[in-house]
């Protein structure tokens, strides 16, 4: 039971920068009543939503009742990569916003719409919004959480795509007529494709710290402590279980032993912020032996 209480009180909410003035709160108890769809990896999955579909629970953080893509994603089987993507159908689009929960429906990243970024028709894939997210559950967790919404705010814009034309004419090298681009209407009704993979993530769902990403943004840290206090990107005084190291010091293994430096210095400093030394001894260890 302690162990089980010091595992929940670790798993603090984080999001980027670029949303931390956003975050997203939801109340856990509201969440386990949604109906999660189990969602099978590296399979693309195809969600159409409507007007038809709105939830009354999203009122409190999309300002609107939206129709709601929700799946449950394992989360034992190492580092996450979920694609998603929207695409524009008949001149409207659904704008996502998405969150991941961890396993006990804290709200562990946020995603505004703002992450998602319009990307042209090209070959098979249609105009669309799409969004890469990069995610490493903490052992212990069965299962992670992902639920994709709109907001009010996005209902109440809309997006200028390139005409079909000016496309195609791209494609074959030539000069793009001189016509009017197309006004898409952000609605309710739309598509959502979601892949998930088992791929190298960036971001720890479950621990109060997470991995800087390649492109060099500042992450913060958003909720409690084991102690209750405020999360920080500071050195953690609390003492740390014993799982919590021997996961920082299998994860440091692992990475030298793929020849990932980096990796394993990012997992480095970051157990050291948790108060953790065993892990820069692996490091050097390892690294003084080659």
């Amino acid at each position: 039971m302690k162990k089980t209480l010091l595992a929940t009180a670790l798993l603090a909410l984080f999001s980027l920068s670029v949303s931390a003035n956003q975050s997203v709160h939801i109340n856990p108890q509201t969440l386990s009543a949604v109906q999660w769809q189990d969602i099978e990896f590296s399979k693309n999955v195809k969600t159409e939503l409507s007007a038809n579909q709105n939830q009354t629970f999203t009122r409190s953080f999309a300002g609107t009742e939206s129709p709601v893509v929700a799946y449950r994603i394992t989360a034992n089987q190492g580092a996450l990569t979920i694609d998603i993507y929207s695409q524009i159908i008949d001149g409207n689009v659904f704008i996502p916003n998405a969150v991941v929960l961890d396993a006990n429906f804290n709200v562990a990243a946020s995603y505004p719409s703002s992450m998602f970024k319009f990307q042209e028709e090209r070959g098979m894939l249609p105009n669309r919004f799409t969004a890469e997210l990069n995610l490493t559950p903490v052992s212990g967790q069965d299962y992670i959480y992902l639920l994709i919404y709109t907001t009010q705010q996005d209902l109440g814009k809309t997006t200028t795509v390139p005409h079909p034309a000016k496309i195609y004419a791209k494609a074959m090298g030539n000069q793009p007529p001189a016509i009017n681009d197309i006004e898409v209407k952000h609605s309710r009704s739309g598509e959502i494709v979601v892949n998930v993979s088992n791929e190298q993530g960036t971001r720890f769902i479950g621990l109060d710290d997470i991995l800087p990403t390649k492109s060099s943004k500042k992450m913060t840290a958003v909720g409690a402590t084991v102690d209750g206090s405020a999360a920080h990107s500071k050195a953690i005084n609390t003492p740390v279980d014993k799982d919590t190291e021997a996961y920082f010091n299998q994860a440091v293994t692992k990475a030298l032993k793929a020849k990932d430096i980096n990796k394993a210095l990012n997992l480095v400093n970051e157990a050291e912020k948790l108060g953790l030394k065993s892990p820069r001894q692996i490091f050097l260890k390892n690294v003084n032996s080659n």
